[in-house]
């Protein structure tokens, strides 16, 4: 490990803040097989002292807070220097908020879990405490991927601020006997979709696209649509394009669908995560842009019917939106070394197919990629194959919070025709500027 002043390596880019103060803290809150190692997994840390780490993740389901805890008890079982205990009992967003306000209190973990969009925040504020210097000395940096390695640095001139056990890329789910019963393909570009939408909708029986309203995880799916048109929402020079007529025109296709072509459920206003799953299930919807963990839930309810393909495009290239998710170390722990232990534990191994396979969700290193879970789930594997369209949009912008946490309102006006897509456009555009 390098050597460490003040409790962040030397050779850091930027060191980590400290002393968040509580106001501060508020602030960023309101902004925003033979792959397999071994299955006894010997930790054989370096720390040769006793330690004790706290560890918080969020749960999504009973199944999610089990990863953790399983993971721990493996961790702990492993050696016996280092003690961790565990805190999975927390709704994903809660987990920041959680975070954030513990921080400045001067009571946060050692290490917790996070995602790709929270990353800079916790980076300029100084919550988080970068890992290049243990990534680069780690004989195992080589097997993970190497552009999910760059997103997880969040800028190209910074650090890496954590460690991905995941990338969850988001496609789309389509019936295949609906598209060919109507003597469809699979849709290519965004036109295609569209057209294929309105092709197979049987209204009121069934409808072509299970179409979201609810929060900002509604457009969070046609990001890489807005991308693959062009639209970067915000340039290297910093100027913004979201209102740009490429980004309006991709806006009034989608919205169209709801207001126009009638080829998405009517109640899409008030739907999120919960309803489009039931929509899909029943058989009452026909396509879905959505991840590989809704896979196991629609195989067992529709079988062969349903199958999944890369996202529509709109210019020549297409994006896959895969957020990566994994562990970070808190700049006020204590035990970084033994933090830094912990953490390549747990995205290793038997440990790493806790938190991938067990969830249906594509791991991050070319050696677990082959393994049996990944390879023969088709949904999985062919966002694997499409790997190198993994793609996130400018979350290290310094307003990108912004738009994300107020966007979502306008949306569902839009959707209820009280404002216009290109009205919607034009608010995302002064959110992402900053002037809203």
């Amino acid at each position: 490990m390098a050597k460490v002043k003040n409790g962040t390596p030397a050779t850091t880019k930027k060191a980590a803040k400290s002393g968040l103060t509580r106001r501060r803290a508020l602030g960023v809150m309101g902004a925003g097989a033979g792959a397999l190692m071994a299955s006894t997994q010997l930790a054989m840390p370096a720390v040769r002292k006793k330690v004790k780490l706290t560890y918080w993740n969020w749960a999504d389901n009973p199944n999610h807070m089990k990863i953790s805890t399983d993971s721990v008890e493996m961790f702990n079982g492993s050696q016996d220097f280092i003690e961790v205990e565990v805190d999975a009992n927390m709704a994903v967003m809660e987990s920041r908020k959680k975070l954030v306000v513990s921080y400045a209190a001067g009571a946060a973990p050692d290490v917790i879990m996070t995602v790709q969009y929270w990353l800079q925040d916790y980076y300029d504020n100084g919550i988080l405490y970068p890992l290049e210097d243990e990534f680069n000395a780690w004989e195992d940096k080589e097997d993970f991927f190497p552009n999910v390695m760059e997103q997880v640095r969040s800028k190209p001139d910074q650090p890496i601020l954590m460690m991905p056990q995941t990338s969850i890329p988001y496609f789309l789910f389509y019936r295949q006997d609906w598209l060919q019963e109507a003597g469809l393909e699979m849709p290519d570009t965004y036109d295609q979709f569209i057209a294929t939408a309105k092709a197979i909708t049987k209204a009121p029986e069934r409808y072509g696209y299970a179409l979201r309203g609810q929060k900002y995880s509604a457009i969070q799916v046609i990001l890489p649509i807005w991308q693959s048109a062009g639209v970067n929402f915000v340039n290297p020079d910093g100027t913004v394009d979201f209102d740009s007529p490429a980004a309006v025109d991709v806006t009034e296709k989608w919205v169209g669908m709801l207001t126009k072509d009638h080829s998405c459920q009517p109640t899409a206003i008030n739907d999120g995560y919960r309803e489009l799953y039931a929509l899909m299930e029943k058989g009452i919807c026909g396509m879905w842009l959505y991840g590989p963990h809704a896979s196991p839930a629609l195989m067992a309810a529709l079988g062969d019917a349903i199958q999944g393909g890369p996202n529509p495009r709109v210019g020549d290239e297409r994006y896959m939106l895969a957020n990566p998710e994994g562990p970070m170390i808190v700049s006020s722990c204590p035990e970084k070394e033994a933090a830094w232990e912990f953490i390549k534990f747990i995205t290793t191994g038997d440990a790493a197919m806790l938190y991938t396979a067990n969830r249906a969700v594509p791991p991050v290193r070319k050696s677990l990629a082959s393994a049996a879970p990944f390879q023969d789930n088709r949904f999985i594997k062919m966002s694997l194959d499409e790997q190198k369209t993994w793609w996130t949009p400018p979350y290290y912008d310094a307003n990108w919070t912004n738009f994300q946490d107020k966007i979502a309102p306008y949306w569902q006006e839009t959707l209820g025709e009280q404002i216009t897509p290109k009205e919607f456009n034009e608010i995302g555009a002064r959110l992402l500027r900053g002037e809203a």
